[in-house]
């Protein structure tokens, strides 16, 4: 191979996932000690053959090839390396060493006393932070996202991780990312508090823990949320224009003075957010650009202070205004329409809704990275509302319901709505105050609701029953309900319903009364008196429920009780000892005001759609669907002022179990988490009677999906294809490349201990004492992770070898002792009866193990033989591990 220059040969540096190397490219740290003659440290290469040699300014000294050492191999990213370490000599005074692997590069010394170090480094570029980021609001503080140019690894060799630094402090590192390593977005920022600000920065790393420059400072203040805003036209006629002097909205930006603030002006920007009819089609503002003039508006100040507007840009359903004044942050301000207005600007949908809203936006001039920026979204009830109805009952009968309720007051009454399960029964509002229902079943429950409807169309809050056909015990009787709060859009319930008559007595103690929230917003009392049972509170929920409220200081609510959500395709045990630490979020006297508020919102088809999609397209010849429940999970607690503090992780892990769809393929499926950028990530779940079950340590989305990946070189009817299928799909196997599996490669000891590890979630409880198991290897978690729990041993005290192929019967012995740590199971098997054909060949060692293997079935060799010594194939490896 022809000799190119170093820089040259920086240049055309190939990445460790790479299957073919054309140039060759080398990474090193070594130090020769002077004083004991003695050579240390490590060199990776791309090449097999590698030699060293020191040069004294002329005279080259070579490096032996025991000093060398081994060169291994790793299969898996065809990368060679050699642990350097032995004597050279007393009192050489090298320059440089030189390095031949492929081509020779000179590598000069840096000298300290008597010791020399040489350290050659691809020459990354420092990555480039996007001028983009995204954020969103959590626990009273800004969750910032990053996203940066990435290292091209096709070209690069040696590159390892990411670091991100903010103020000159080190806050994460990639490879503490053990699924992405080598992303290039950081979701993993800490919750910052509102205005702080930022300085973020973002180097690369090599394998050996050479850093580049950071990248240019990316400075920007966290983006922060109102304290107060409030849309001032509630309670107008739909299809309202606001007329001058009429009021639009109020604000108050913080209960904080700014700081560090340069600025003379500030920005308000409004955004009219559509709001929504009973059937949830959108209905617009409508805004009149051609109108709307600067001198239409004026903002308010509530020491009495009018400011104009200095300039106006009203475009897409937002209208952005700029004041020439600086920002009082602790003041209020109403904007309003001037006295110039025509009042032809601004019109308010023409629809009876109570989710009419505008997005606020104010932001100090002029933009840069100390700017404040505020936020709020405010809502407001568009039109006039009867009172729900009362007294509603339910007589039942054989599979049928006869209802009745009393006759609303109001003079504009058009009439009454009715709803079973959520549907609409009527489908304009009937005079009458009664309503039949037929075609039920006995004995089940069914949820019952009635609204009032005037002649403008608007719909009160809905009175609600659970009534069940025929009560089984034959007393018959009626069925009263109740009404609340609630938007009154569409079917739900409202407040205070009775228990129906098919309900067990409960047993005797404290009990605790929860409030139910619909899939409509509609709030309604649980209609039986919860109690503890074994340790258990449990809470059962219909299907279109989505939240529980708890009074935060029911007695029951202790660290000795676990508080259970069951309905029908979920169910979570949340431990009392979480239950306690959610309350410590407030202070104690705040407690007898406050609510636990769990909210399990069903995720929408369209919206899980798109983010499989957009996972699946990751990942070449992937296809992820969803197979079976979705849900958006929340824990909180509600201070009486509204304010709510949730948990970023829990004390103890939360039990969560989502039904599984019928006719999903079991072993490409599993529970994944949804992240706030639309990514998935596997969790897994122990799969039993139609349900998936995991402990998270937080709350989030969690959906069950199917993952379905195919290589290039695995068909169908490959002999391993479902094996290989469903280790991928559970993430304890990946390709060599995205599109390649490479099922006949040699599977090394570094790669069969991480399949091994990431099978039964192993956790390394500290570092790997091996000197050949660096902390920058890949591997190296899940090394220390199954030599911890007694799977795998090294080859000696201070080698574990990790790029060593695997024979077939070491395969075997990790195998055994991961099978026996899985179950917990003593290992006492003898070697009598061994059924292989060439047992003889077995080392004695792996006798047991081998007749263990396979009278349970989990080996049976290839023609009655084990072939104890050939070296296991990645396909082998798998399928073996499927087994566990």
């Amino acid at each position: 191979m022809r000799k190119i220059s170093v820089s040259l040969a920086v240049v055309m540096l190939l990445a460790l996932s790479a299957p073919v190397l054309t140039y060759a490219a080398s990474i090193l740290k070594l130090k020769y000690d002077a004083s004991t003659g003695e050579i240390s440290g490590i060199i990776y290469s791309d090449q097999r053959d590698i030699s060293l040699s020191l040069d004294l300014g002329g005279q080259e000294v070579p490096v032996s090839s025991n000093v060398v050492g081994e060169v291994y191999h790793s299969y898996s990213s065809n990368i060679f390396w050699a642990n350097v370490n032995g004597q050279i000599g007393t009192g050489l005074a090298p320059w440089n060493i030189k390095v031949r692997a492929g081509d020779e590069n000179l590598i000069p010394a840096s000298v300290t006393g008597t010791t020399y170090d040489f350290n050659f480094a691809p020459l990354f570029h420092a990555p480039d932070i996007y001028r983009n980021f995204q954020y969103d609001y959590y626990n009273d503080g800004t969750h910032l996202f990053l996203n940066w140019s990435p290292v091209n690894r096709g070209s690069v060799f040696g590159f390892s991780h990411y670091k991100v630094y903010d103020n000159n402090e080190l806050i994460f590192s990639t490879r503490d990312n053990s699924m992405f390593p080598i992303t290039e977005r950081y979701d993993r920022l800490p919750v910052f508090p509102y205005h702080s600000f930022h300085q973020f920065q973002v180097s690369a790393v090599d394998w050996l823990g050479h850093e580049t420059e950071r990248s240019a400072p990316y400075m920007m203040r966290a983006p922060g949320l109102m304290k107060e805003a409030k849309a001032e036209y509630g309670g107008a006629k739909p299809g309202t224009k606001l007329q001058p002097l009429e009021s639009i909205v109020s604000f108050t930006p913080s209960s904080d003075q700014l700081t560090s603030v340069s600025s003379d002006a500030f920005q308000l920007d409004l955004k009219f957010t559509d709001a929504l009819d009973y059937d949830y089609n959108a209905v617009p503002y409508t805004l009149n650009y051609a109108a709307i003039q600067a001198s239409d508006f004026e903002l308010v100040k509530s020491d009495g202070t009018v400011i104009p507007v200095r300039g106006l840009t009203p475009k897409n359903k937002t209208i952005s205004l700029s004041f020439q004044q600086v920002l009082d942050s602790r003041a209020t301000y109403t904007l309003r329409l001037s006295k110039q207005a025509s009042g032809d600007e601004i019109a308010l949908p023409k629809v009876n809704t109570r989710s009419a809203g505008i997005d606020l936006y104010v932001e100090t001039l002029p933009e840069h990275a100390l700017s404040y920026r505020f936020e709020a979204s405010v809502e407001a009830f568009i039109g006039t509302f009867p009172e729900p109805p009362t007294g509603l009952r339910a007589t039942p009968g054989d599979g049928t319901l006869s209802l009745n309720w009393n006759r609303n007051t109001e003079e504009d009454l058009d009439g009454y709505l009715v709803w079973l399960d959520g549907k609409l029964l009527t489908q304009s509002p009937i005079q009458k105050t009664s309503f039949f229902i037929d075609g039920l079943t006995n004995g089940k429950t069914y949820h019952v609701n009635v609204a009032a409807v005037n002649k403008d169309g608007g719909r009160s809050l809905q009175a609600f029953i659970f009534p069940v056909p025929k009560v089984p015990d034959g007393s018959g009787g009626t069925e009263p309900g109740g009404s609340g709060p609630g938007n009154g859009n569409g079917g739900g319930g409202g407040v205070t319903a009775p228990a129906p008559a098919t309900l067990e007595p409960a047993p005797a103690g404290p009990a605790l009364l929860a409030t139910l929230v619909d899939k409509d917003g509609i709030s309604k009392t649980l209609g039986v008196a919860l109690r503890s049972e074994n340790g258990k509170v449990k809470v059962p929920v219909a299907e279109d429920i989505k939240q529980l409220l708890l009074p935060a200081a029911g007695e029951l609510l202790i660290k000795d009780n676990t508080l259970v959500i069951e309905k029908d395709d979920l169910s979570l045990a949340i431990p009392g000892q979480v239950l306690e630490q959610l309350k410590s979020l407030v202070p104690v006297a705040q407690l007898n005001t406050s609510r636990i508020s769990v909210g399990f919102a069903p995720i929408g088809s369209i919206e899980l759609a798109e983010d499989t999609a957009r996972a699946a397209s990751q990942s070449a010849n992937s296809v992820i669907t969803p197979s079976g429940a979705a849900f958006n999970i929340t824990l909180s607690l509600i201070t009486n002022d509204g304010k709510e503090s949730k948990l970023s992780e829990f004390s103890y892990p939360v039990t969560l179990k989502l039904k599984v769809a019928e006719g999903s393929n079991p072993n490409l499926t599993g529970i994944y988490y949804l992240n706030e950028l639309g990514g998935v990530q596997y969790l897994g779940g122990r799969l039993s009677d139609g349900y998936l079950t995991i402990d998270v340590s937080h709350f989030s989305k969690y959906a069950v999906l199917q993952y379905d990946k195919s290589f290039t070189d695995v068909p169908v009817s490959h002999w391993a294809s479902p094996a290989i299928k469903s280790m991928v799909a559970q993430h304890v196997a990946t390709g060599t490349s995205d599109t390649r599996f490479s099922p006949n490669q040699q599977v090394t000891r570094a790669e069969f201990a991480t399949f091994i590890a990431r099978k039964l979630n192993l956790k390394a409880s500290g570092a790997s004492d091996f000197t050949d198991v660096p902390s920058t290897k890949w591997y190296s978690d899940s090394v220390a992770a199954v030599v911890g729990a007694g799977i795998a041993s090294g080859q000696s005290e201070t080698l574990f070898v990790p790029d060593r192929p695997i024979s077939r019967q070491e395969m075997v012995v990790m195998l055994m002792k991961a099978y026996a740590y899985k179950y917990m199971l003593p290992f006492n098997v003898g070697d009598e009866g061994i059924p292989f054909a060439d047992q003889a060949q077995i080392s004695t060692w792996a006798k047991p193990y081998a007749a263990a293997a396979h009278k349970l079935e989990l080996v049976q060799g290839s023609d009655n033989k084990l072939e104890p010594n050939k070296k296991a194939t990645r396909a082998e490896a798998v399928m073996v591990i499927s087994k566990l």
